[in-house]
């Protein structure tokens, strides 16, 4: 597999298309600072999957995007993308090449494709997984990223060897098997808490479907006793109707012979009043012609008022208008000013823009200049570099044989003598070895019995404080609950008070009453809901028999109540019943009921109260019986002959005469005793709660101490056990060490005697290429050098680029101050004419304001006042006019009063027919109503029976014994029955059989579930121990390997890779330890920068010859190198670019003497990346 090309566009400065080819070896990317090639770099870390884009030199994704220049716009969106070669099916593709891109935009989105389709960022990592190109691998090495490989801390190094390794796939699978693990845990949870849920709901299930069962029989008795009592109020009904229909007709008889009598008298009316028609026409006269002078008055006295009201009117309009005009001739006034003002911006800015486009014109000549200029200096150097590239070619390739034969001989010689010194010091190493590994067998056996004892008195420690705990934290669980019931108790406990305070509960004019102030608030005792206490099971009793007597106001005196009512007509607050204590009365009642089985007392019996308030509350419960059962207020009633007022204790209400009250809502009730019921329970549960709260605390201090013991006792043990642990298994670390280090000492033995004999071959073959090179070198440099030097040529290219540069940023300056004065200009030009036309419009304003100021003016002092005066004028003379015709109209009316006498007698006798005549015509309005209303019983009591499911027949056919008094009383006993069950669910038994059956099917999901976790737990561990062997394997190759190139990049040396945790090899860390040629042995951090530099490029080349990766890209790693090291570094690429491709970012002439093909980065636009590319190969086939 091999890189083919990378594709930006809208990537960072590459804002155009661009296509860099990669040669299959090596390719140099190079250009001044700044031009952009770290860009190539970042663009394909970030296809590669980099999400940080801190790591990319940025800090907001959308930093990535091709930002815009002062000519070009930004763009909306990046894209990059690698093609590869995958014609050896490296990749699991079928196609011979794949195209991985990745595009973002500005909005924020994001997505990656494989051959131009959408996949997830997964499917890239997972196709790439062995590859050697991971997230985190060595394959593409950026500017700083061998100080971070250099400083990271050792488990962040183990993450490079697991890439190498090829594990990553079985990191991602194990990474999935683990969430899948804490899924199931989470789905284990929520089953259990399901389940928890329903056990708690199964019983009350269970009991619910029982009282279902109850409820239907009682409901099926009920409907028979609601049959019967229904069909006997209906013939009740029916014959309450035929006594009304027969009343009706009586009463309409009455009303016939009324209007009789009433027509008779209007007759005679009508006589008289034609005989006195002269004289009451004459009154007429004077009467209409009076009331038309009064309706003349009224209205001049209205035309009066008017026209006052106009005068002030107008007084107002005059004063607002002149303001007005104040207002629009100082806005002219401000116009013309900034008209002045405008005018004179325009002149300096006009002036200003014609100097600044004689510069533009100066500055765009400069610019073109230039860039003329580069383009033949450009075209010089193509020329000049294709005449002299076969030359300078075939110079490079021998003096860099030459260079790496010396080098390889001195390498040679000196690993010659480092092995055959190796091969001595093993020998003796190897025996010492096999002595300690004896004696650390013997201290391991020892250390081990120690050991085990040590665990299980440990495991023993650790049983007990897991215990203490987990009964400590029940205990704490119990306190929190009651923590949050004690605060929502005080919470209530508080509302309720202040309820109280407020008076909550009482009516309007109650709590009016009990907040006002006055003189008579001293008298008010309070509201009768406050003046007595009652024990709980009377409170529901209590409450009944008082009723809306609650709501009663107690006075000392009649005159306080006076005035507490008329302090509530003053506010309309409400209406209030007082009791004053003076003139109420009441006295004990005594009747032979209250001897009764069943009879608690009077309800003054069951309350208790001041003495002084005891007449008050005889006269309001002195009377009511106190029965324990309704079953037995309904006796009593039977027994006194319907004669007593009863409650019972669960608030059923009978009153003299036999009608009962009761009954229950679905609604809580929240009346000021239940209030104040509450409040003493919830006072009595705090108090209990408060003990039980003692007790737990003095539980989990106990606990606590007993926690604290053990850890204690453990804590003592601990250091016992890690102590014997760390020596435990720093003994197993030892032999396995003492056994690896005799293997290893063993196997490098063998390695560097077959080394010595490779050695001696190589360095004949050597001596034989180096001998042949240098003749080759001295004949070459007999010739004629008619080329120039290339890098003098790319440095005149680069002066002329940054004059180029500046001429064009001076010229795309000016041209922006240019549009800006421009753009300045037409907005001036554009506010002086919304200036002129303001102050037109000012002027068009104030025309009519002044007319209307003359005109308002003119009304005000004449007009107006002249109309005044002649309205009154007008208004004396009529009054004069009304009163004479006054005097006329009496004097009328005396000469008519003897023949309205008559008629008024008449009409006495008619106003008394007419009222017998309404009391009949309401009593027929009643006898329709009572018509009406026995009708609707009658149709109710049917409609009743139909919704029961009977008709008029069958119910006429239910025959059950006894009175209707009987059949009540049993429909009330039942109706108690079924109201004492309450809300009754009918589909409980249902519901019961469907909870079970859910119950039983989460407990198999639930065994699927750990059964399931089992296995994936399994999986993980299969995937650890093959993980670990895969690593091992890697160390023990690379880290042999890693010696090797260390030495020959440093001219010998030793580099040694160690575990930090060898028996945690996935979780542990991987250290360096170095020591340079004549140094001691040190950390990486202590070496010189480019040592380090040095370092990193080996473990790399280690890593590439044991797994080369498809390619490479180094950015600038040479930069800290000497001239030497980069030789060195440049000739080790020559030999290892033929498995790895290298894309080497380089300064160094070495490096881009070493590269096969040359990409030139340059921006010849600024902020704007372009490529040039020179293949060396093509410029040979020219020469040639």
């Amino acid at each position: 597999m091999q890189l083919l090309r990378l594709e930006l566009k809208g990537f960072k400065s590459f804002a155009d298309k661009t296509v860099v080819k990669f040669s299959p070896g090596m390719t140099a990317v190079i250009g001044p600072n700044g031009s952009g090639k770290s860009n190539i770099t970042d663009a394909m870390k970030w296809v590669l999957g980099e999400s940080n884009v801190r790591n990319l030199r940025g800090q907001r994704a959308e930093d990535i995007i091709f930002s815009g220049t002062e000519k070009r716009k930004p763009m909306s969106a990046a894209e990059v993308t690698l093609v590869f070669d995958n014609a050896d099916g490296q990749l699991d593709v079928d196609m011979q090449e794949v195209a991985i891109t990745r595009r973002i935009y500005r909005t924020g989105e994001s997505e990656f494709l494989i051959n131009k389709r959408t996949c997830r960022l997964k499917d890239i990592h997972l196709l790439l997984a062995d590859t050697g190109l991971g997230k985190d691998s060595m394959a593409i090495i950026g500017q700083n990223r061998i100080d971070a490989i250099l400083n990271s801390k050792p488990e962040e190094r183990r993450l490079i060897f697991e890439d190498v390794a090829g594990i990553s796939r079985f990191k991602i699978n194990k990474e999935d098997a683990l969430r899948r693990i804490a899924s199931t845990d989470r789905n284990m949870e929520r089953v259990r808490d399901i389940m928890a849920t329903i056990e708690e709901q199964l019983e009350p299930l269970a009991e619910k479907a029982e009282m279902t069962k109850k409820y239907m029989a009682l409901s099926r008795s009920k409907r028979e006793y609601d049959g019967i009592i229904g069909f006997h109020n209906y013939k009740t009904a029916d014959r309450l109707l035929t006594r009304a229909e027969n009343d009706n007709i009586a009463l309409k008889d009455e009303e016939i012979e009324l209007q009789t009598q009433l027509s008779t008298l209007d007759a005679r009316r009508h006589t008289l009043q034609a005989e006195n028609a002269k004289d009451q026409e004459q009154l007429k006269s004077w009467e209409a012609q009076f009331s038309d002078k009064q309706r003349e008055e009224e209205r001049i006295n209205g035309n009066v008022t008017l026209l006052e009201e106009q005068l002030r009117t107008t007084k107002r309009e005059v004063e607002d208008t002149s303001l007005r005009i104040s207002e629009a001739e100082a806005s002219k006034k401000g116009e013309e000013q900034q008209l002045l003002i405008l005018e004179r911006l325009i002149e300096d800015e006009t002036s200003q823009l014609d100097a600044e486009l004689i510069r533009f014109a100066t500055l765009e000549t400069k610019y073109k200049a230039a860039v003329a200029q580069l383009e033949m200096e450009q075209s010089s150097w193509k020329t000049l570099e294709s005449d002299r590239q076969a030359y300078q070619q075939r110079q490079l390739d021998i003096v860099a044989s030459i260079e790496t034969s010396k080098a390889t001989l001195r390498n040679l010689e000196g690993r010659k003598s480092e092995s055959v010194a190796q091969v001595e010091t093993l020998e003796a190493e190897i025996k010492e070895v096999q002595s300690n590994l004896a004696v650390a067998k013997c201290e391991h056996e020892s250390l081990e019995t120690q050991f085990n004892g040590l665990s299980e008195k440990r495991k023993s420690l650790l049983d007990e404080e897991r215990s203490a705990t987990e009964r400590l934290r029940e205990a704490r669980k119990s306190l929190n609950r009651m923590s949050s019931d004690v605060q929502k108790a005080q919470g209530r406990l508080e509302l309720l008070a202040q309820w109280a305070e407020q008076h909550e509960g009482y009516l309007e004019g109650t709590k009016n009453i009990l907040n006002g102030k006055g003189p008579w608030r001293e008298s008010i005792k309070g509201a009768v809901g406050d003046l007595f206490t009652v024990d709980n099971q009377f409170t529901v009793a209590i409450e009944i028999a008082l009723g809306g007597s609650v709501n009663h106001v107690v006075t000392t005196t009649a005159k306080a109540a006076s005035e507490g009512v008329t302090f509530l007509k003053s506010i309309q607050g409400g209406r209030v019943t007082f009791l004053p204590m003076e003139s109420v009365k009441g006295r004990p009642y005594d009747t032979p009921a209250l001897s009764e089985d069943g009879v608690i007392g009077t309800a003054v019996d069951c309350i208790e109260f001041d003495a002084v308030y005891s007449h008050i509350f005889q006269y309001l419960l002195g009377r009511t019986l106190v029965v324990e059962t309704m079953e037995r207020a309904i006796e009593l009633q039977k027994k006194y002959n319907q004669q007593l007022r009863i409650v019972t204790l669960t608030g059923e209400q009978f009153q003299p005469g036999g009608s009962l009250t009761g009954g229950a809502t679905k609604k809580k009730r929240s009346s000021f005793l239940s209030r104040r019921e509450e409040a003493l329970r919830l006072e009595s549960e705090l108090a209990s709660v408060e003990e039980r709260t003692t007790q737990l605390e003095q539980q989990i201090k106990n606990e606590e101490n007993r926690i604290e013991r053990a850890q204690q006792e453990r804590s003592v043990l601990d250091e016992q056990y890690q102590h014997t642990n760390l020596l435990y298994s720093a003994s197993q670390t030892k032999i396995q060490n003492i056994e690896n280090q005799l293997e290893r000492k063993n196997r490098v033995l063998n390695e560097e005697r077959e080394r010595i004999v490779q050695i001696d071959i190589e360095l004949g073959q050597t001596k034989h290429v180096l001998s042949q090179s240098e003749s080759e070198l001295a004949a070459l440099h007999n010739s004629p050098e008619q080329q120039g030097d290339q890098s003098a040529i790319m440095e005149r290219l680069s002066t002329l680029q940054k004059a180029q540069q500046e001429a064009y940023e001076a010229f795309t300056a000016s041209r922006l101050l240019c549009e800006r004065l421009e753009a300045t200009l037409e907005e001036r030009k554009l506010q002086q004419e919304q200036r002129k036309q303001s102050l037109e419009t000012i002027v068009t304003r104030l025309a009519p304001l002044m007319a209307l100021l003359q005109s308002s003016q003119e009304r005000l002092n004449v007009t107006i006042p002249d109309q005044i005066r002649v309205a009154k004028e007008s208004l004396n003379a009529i009054r004069k006019e009304v009163e004479k015709l006054r005097v006329l109209r009496d004097e009328a009316y005396q000469s008519t009063s003897g023949a309205r006498e008559e008629i008024e007698s008449i009409l006495s006798e008619q106003d008394r027919l007419n009222q017998r005549y309404k009391v009949v015509q309401n009593r027929l309005v009643e006898a329709e109503g009572k018509l009406t209303r026995y009708r609707m019983d009658c149709e109710r009591s049917i409609e009743d029976l139909n919704k029961l499911g009977y008709s008029l027949d069958d119910a006429q056919h239910i025959h059950i014994e006894g009175s209707v008094n009987d059949w009540k009383m049993e429909q009330a006993r039942l109706m108690a029955e079924i109201a004492e069950l309450g809300s009754v669910n009918p589909n409980a038994v249902e519901e019961y059989e469907e909870t079970k059956t859910r119950y039983d099917f989460l407990s198999n999901q639930l065994s699927d579930l750990d059964t399931a976790k089992g296995q994936l737990q399994a999986v993980i561990a299969e995937m650890d121990k093959a993980m670990s062997t895969q690593l091992y394997d890697v160390l023990d190759v690379v880290g042999q390997r890693f010696q090797e190139v260390f030495s020959q990049l440093f001219g010998g040396g030793t580099a040694q890779i160690v575990l930090t945790d060898p028996d945690n090899i996935l979780t542990g860390g991987i250290d360096f330890y170095i020591q340079p040629p004549g140094k001691k042995r040190q950390q990486l951090t202590l070496l010189s920068g480019g040592e380090r530099a040095l370092t990193v490029i080996a473990l790399l080349f280690s890593f590439l010859d044991y797994r080369p990766a498809p390619f490479c890209v180094l950015d600038e790693v040479d930069a800290a190198l000497d001239e030497a090291n980069v030789e060195r570094f440049s000739s080790y690429l020559n030999r290892v670019n033929k498995e790895t491709q290298f894309i080497v970012v380089s300064h160094r002439k070495k490096t881009m003497e070493a590269a096969e093909v040359l990409q030139g980065v340059t921006m010849v636009e600024r902020g704007v990346s372009r490529l040039l590319t020179v293949s060396f190969e093509d410029v040979k086939e020219d020469l040639a």
